[in-house]
This record gives structure tokens, C-alpha cells and sequence, in this order.
């Protein structure tokens, strides 16, 4: 299947499901954009799936760490 056209986020993109996830929409040409905790491996796994992958840092741990500063 061809998604070329598809952007996605993927929370939690870092490892295990969303980090499969993620691999499965990059492997298939969509646009993906992976956000998990700022210390997790995501900037590798975003570089590690091509240039149509970006890593974003984000906790949504709780209401504070996920309000704006």
C-alpha cells in the first residue's frame, strides 16, 4: 500500500507499538512525525526511518507537562 499522500503522528512512536507502528507508515511513504518523553530514543528512530520521519519531544505524562510554558 502506497501513502505517500498521509501524514501521521505517532504518540509514543519511540518503541514497542508505536515505534512499529511508525516504521509501517514510513516503510509505506507517509510523512510521520514521532513524539514520546524528550530522553527516549526517538531522534534515532526518526533517523533511522528516512528523511519523512521527525522526532518531536513531548510528555503527556500529565496536565503539567503538557501545558504550554
Amino acid at each position: 500500500m502506497e501513502l505517500a499522500s498521509v501524514r501521521a503522528v505517532v504518540t509514543g512512536g519511540a518503541s514497542g507499538l508505536g515505534r512499529a507502528t511508525a516504521a509501517r507508515l514510513a516503510g509505506a511513504r507517509a510523512r510521520v512525525a514521532i513524539l514520546d518523553r524528550p530522553a527516549s530514543p526517538g531522534a534515532d528512530v526518526a533517523k533511522s526511518l528516512g528523511e519523512g520521519a521527525v522526532f518531536t519531544p513531548a510528555d503527556s505524562s500529565t496536565v503539567q507537562a503538557s501545558a504550554p510554558p
